[in-house]
């Protein structure tokens, strides 16, 4: 009986079909991973755009409210400001009235017979004081309310810095859990992509 021979003839064309069949398999293969990876690189940083956007959006709506706040604030002190001069410049006209020597005051005090007598020079001193005390107090309460204003002002800009800095941490969280998605999704392609080289291996 005659001995059959198992040499494998490598150069055989059957050989190098399968070789280039297997070669067109793992460049599809390639193309397709890879358009897939292309696309979710795309997909996940335009949701990372969209949320720095976010960000930037109501970081700008938060800044204009502030300032409207302020602004606010800004004229209630203004007004103020008017109501105090016009106290001190109202007080003064009465002074001025009820201390002139040609007033009505003077002449109500000449009629009763009051006029040049100590009562007269006290009456001066008291209306002075009044004039004073009125000046005080409209000092005094446009103090406390610029205080007021200054401390809403400060208030407003605190609770600003802290929106803003709630509105990027926000935004920051989102971008990392979107970068960390993106990431694993990858991962998750290119395990996929090794797997199913090994399937080409093993089929060719």
């Amino acid at each position: 009986m005659a001995a059959t021979n198992f040499d494998v003839n490598y150069e055989d064309e059957r050989f190098t079909q399968v070789e280039g069949d297997k070669q067109q398999a793992l460049t599809e293969l390639e193309q397709t991973y890879g358009g897939i990876v292309n696309q979710t690189d795309q997909f996940y940083q335009a949701q990372i755009d969209a949320s720095k956007q976010w960000a930037d959006t109501q970081s700008q709506l938060q800044q204009e409210q502030t300032d409207f706040t302020i602004e606010q604030i800004e004229q209630q002190k203004d007004q103020a400001q008017k109501d105090y001069n016009k106290e001190q410049s109202g007080a003064y006209v009465d002074w001025q009235k009820q201390s002139n020597q040609y007033g009505v005051e003077a002449e109500r005090q000449a009629s009763a017979g009051m006029d040049g007598t100590g009562f007269s020079e006290s009456a001066q001193v008291s209306m002075y004081n009044t004039y004073q005390n009125r000046v005080a107090v409209a000092r005094e309460s446009y103090q406390k309310a610029v205080l007021n204003y200054n401390n809403a002002i400060k208030d407003a800009q605190l609770q600003n810095n802290s929106k803003l800095a709630e509105i990027a941490y926000q935004a920051l969280q989102k971008e990392l859990e979107l970068s960390l998605q993106g990431f694993q999704y990858k991962n998750q392609l290119i395990i996929e992509q090794a797997n199913k080289k090994q399937e080409i291996d093993n089929t060719y």
